[in-house]
């Protein structure tokens, strides 16, 4: 037998190969992967195209659909959320199937594909979790419904809201979770970039929520739903200055049940309608007669003599409790300015001597005219129960546009002259975390925040007269590197020269302490906690009856001027930082007053300090 050549073993071995079947050569599984590598890519680019397109879109109408809810467009936010959430979803099945979650070990694209996969899971999630239960409510709860009409708040449509806040609340608190999570380390920028704008968005918008979901939970409580709320506003005459504000001139207890909501008593702060107090009604924290050493406690006109409103609260609950026998749930304060945004939203008030009260006129005839006009105080103490009184009636009858009633109250708020305080601890947080807090300014790591109180220490109600201007300035001017601030206040008496011929004795205080027409001040300059209190000064010299003391734990320098009709007096306050570093920004805290206190910032020249 003939043995085969090599050419014929090659050309047999050839034709062996050629009957084995097709799915048994590596060259075929090769070309089939390769097919299906470009195959799912163009799918997955395809896919990826697409959902990058929705994201896009979608994101920004996220915004819109936040600012339109904020303004109460329930139309507009219904039209945009429909146009909304059929991109959420294509965007989120897009990148939701196998082919793409199994792309998502492939170095290089694999990270980029788990964050726009998560991206748009968040970003549906956030439209049908969060953002529809909202929607569902937003057409029962707005403005309008804290808005009294015939004396009462329809407290039904709060409550009906709350369990769709509190699933908002927590889509969106679980979104932001989700988006923290997201790796983009190894990301293009375009998704690195959008994870970032979805992170920042959703920690704001998730804050807010948070903040509507407190308040829904306490407003029907608040508002009486589980029984009567006594609340005692006091009406602050900015005349007579005050840390808070100014002196009590007229007390109304106001009572709150199942949202009706009724003016139960009033009172003048006077002596022939408030007794005084031999001592004080609530114990003091040591040493704060040092720095507020007149009426704390004792007087009911000085409820505000403190930055503090949790002690406001505290002595006017026991103050009223002792002289007129009820309860007190909360506690509001509103000073002369507030009640001019008021009446300017709610319509004018007729006075019971036949004066027309607007917005425009409420402060020089609250605090100037009305004085010229009547010289009895008791009867000026009438007119203001009675304009007290109409205030409140225009506010519950549901009168004037109710965007502009709430502008006017947080406009109030965040000029300290609406200032709230209540025993309920669930409520009184909320308070805490909102502009309504009277309390001593807290510090951050970036900004220190300065306290500056006044007192008038006269028995006038000169204060419409007054103008104020603050500096702060600070520099390193020691070897051991801590800051040097000063805070240098300037207050202008603008009296006229014949306020003792024109004005009343009892406004301009007929000549008790100081002669008639003069203001006499008391500045009390809170420094953050950490801080040493240095000195107070006047044209370069010791200032009259200057006192280094503390309200906790704030360092307090107190500080007295004379201030003579057309003139100005300057109190300078230093204080050495309690850490050492360059400037960090100043801020302060100051009494709200008829005019707004001008405040400036500069470089302290060290020249001028004291380092031994």
């Amino acid at each position: 037998m003939t043995t085969p050549s090599a050419t014929q073993r090659a050309a047999m071995a050839h034709a062996q190969r050629s009957k084995r079947p097709l799915y048994k050569r590596w060259w075929f599984w090769t070309m089939i992967v390769v097919i299906l590598l470009v195959a799912a890519g163009a799918w997955i680019g395809s896919r990826a195209l697409q959902a990058k397109s929705n994201l896009e879109s979608a994101i920004p109408m996220v915004a819109t659909l936040k600012t339109q809810m904020l303004a109460q467009d329930v139309k507009g936010a219904e039209a945009t959320l429909k146009t909304l959430k059929p991109k959420t979803t294509m965007a989120r099945d897009l990148t939701s199937d196998p082919i793409w979650r199994a792309a998502e070990i492939v170095p290089g694209i694999g990270p980029n594909l788990s964050a726009v996969r998560q991206l748009a899971a968040v970003t549906d999630d956030v439209v049908n979790d969060g953002i529809a239960p909202l929607m569902s409510v937003a057409g029962k709860v707005s403005l309008a419904n804290f808005k009294p009409v015939n004396g009462a708040v329809d407290v039904a449509p709060i409550v009906s809201a709350i369990p769709k806040v509190d699933a908002a609340s927590s889509a969106l608190d679980s979104a932001l979770k989700t988006v923290n999570g997201i790796r983009t380390g190894n990301t293009i920028s375009q998704v690195s970039n959008a994870t970032a704008t979805l992170k920042t968005m959703l920690a704001k918008v998730a804050g807010q929520i948070d903040q509507v979901k407190s308040l829904v939970h306490i407003l029907p409580g608040a508002l009486g739903n589980d029984g009567v709320r006594n609340y005692l506003v006091i009406f602050q005459n900015n005349g007579e200055l005050m840390p808070r504000g100014g002196t009590t001139g007229s007390l109304a207890l106001i009572t709150v049940d199942h949202g009706k909501v009724s003016l139960a008593k009033q009172s003048s702060a006077s002596r022939r309608d408030f007794p005084n107090f031999q001592e004080p009604v609530v114990a003091l924290p040591d040493g704060i007669h040092k720095i507020y050493p007149y009426g704390l406690g004792v007087q009911v006109q000085n409820l505000t003599q403190t930055p503090r409103f949790s002690t406001t609260f505290a002595i006017a609950k026991e103050m009223w409790k002792q002289a007129k026998g009820d309860d007190i749930d909360g506690v509001i304060a509103v000073d002369t300015v507030a009640l001019s945004y008021l009446v300017g939203a709610t319509g004018p008030i007729d006075l019971i001597d036949g004066t027309q009260m607007t917005g425009a006129n409420t402060i020089p005839t609250l605090l100037g005219s009305l004085y010229v006009k009547h010289k009895d105080p008791a009867y000026v103490d009438k007119i203001y129960e009675a304009m007290a009184g109409a205030a409140f009636a225009n506010v519950t009858s549901g009168k004037g546009n109710t965007n502009a009633l709430i502008a006017a109250v947080l406009k109030a708020s965040k000029e300290k002259r609406i200032l709230i305080w209540t025993s309920r601890k669930d409520e009184q947080k909320v308070i805490e975390n909102s502009s309504f807090l009277g309390m001593p300014p807290v510090s951050t790591s970036k900004t220190d925040a300065f306290g500056i109180y006044y007192s008038d220490q006269t028995p006038s109600k000169l204060g419409f007269y007054l103008k104020e201007n603050v500096q702060l300035s600070q520099a390193v001017c020691s070897a051991d590197g801590k800051r040097h601030v000063r805070v240098s206040v300037s207050l202008t008496n603008t009296t006229p020269a014949n306020a003792g011929k024109v004005l009343p004795t009892y406004v301009t205080g007929g000549g008790a302490i100081v002669p008639a027409g003069y203001l006499r001040i008391a500045i009390n300059t809170y420094a953050p906690p950490g801080y040493a209190a240095q000195s107070v000064t006047s044209n370069g010299g010791p200032a009259d009856s200057g006192v280094i003391g503390k309200d906790g734990d704030y360092p307090v320098i107190r500080g007295l001027i004379n201030i003579a009709p057309g003139a100005t007096q300057t109190l300078v306050f230093d204080f050495i930082a309690g850490n050492k570093g360059a400037r960090i920004l100043v801020a302060a805290d100051i009494t709200p007053t008829v005019s707004p206190t001008i405040v400036t910032t500069a470089k302290l020249d060290c020249a001028s300090v004291t380092t031994g």
